[in-house]
């Protein structure tokens, strides 16, 4: 139970930290949401590209705008996510594509947030702008993938 409270804890922290903040008087930039869309897409393709041929996305749930206020106290920030099963790829395969996937990651600028346990869960995010990705290994055989943006301005700059 403490390791479940500890996980969910990392998580939820990990997830306001990656909203930024504002530094002194004023508050920051960012890119814009649609950049924050076509870069969460983008990111996705080149993910899957990485997958045996036939590997193919459902998706699930695509927000390209929701609330993401953060604990700086900046509000009315916007974050993009995708949810995806990936189809196509024979279940007793599924373990190899968590280090196929790993390594591309850390190859292309993402680091590893939890890799708990290793071959059915992984959670990254990219050094240089904090998009974040997970690949999980769900019940029946199913792979999903899950990718959110930062927390962002709708134009770039505060209202």
């Amino acid at each position: 139970m403490r390791t479940a409270t500890a996980l969910v804890g990392a998580l939820l922290i990990g997830t306001l930290a990656a909203c930024g903040g504002g530094t002194g008087a004023g508050m920051d930039t960012t890119i814009t949401l649609d950049e924050a869309n076509r870069r969460l897409d983008a990111y996705i393709t080149e993910a899957v590209a990485q997958l045996p041929a036939g590997a193919q996305l459902k998706e699930r749930l695509r927000i390209e705008e929701e609330p993401c206020d953060d604990v700086a106290g900046e509000k009315g920030k916007q974050q993009a996510s995708r949810n995806y099963q990936v189809t196509g790829i024979d279940p007793a395969e599924i373990p190899a594509q968590f280090e196929t996937l790993r390594a591309w990651w850390q190859n292309n600028g993402f680091r590893i947030l939890d890799n708990n346990p290793a071959g059915e869960f992984l959670w990254v995010e990219n050094e240089a702008d904090g998009f974040r990705m997970t690949l999980k290994a769900a019940d029946g055989g199913r792979l999903v993938l899950i990718s959110s943006s930062p927390c962002v301005w709708r134009d770039g700059t505060p209202d």
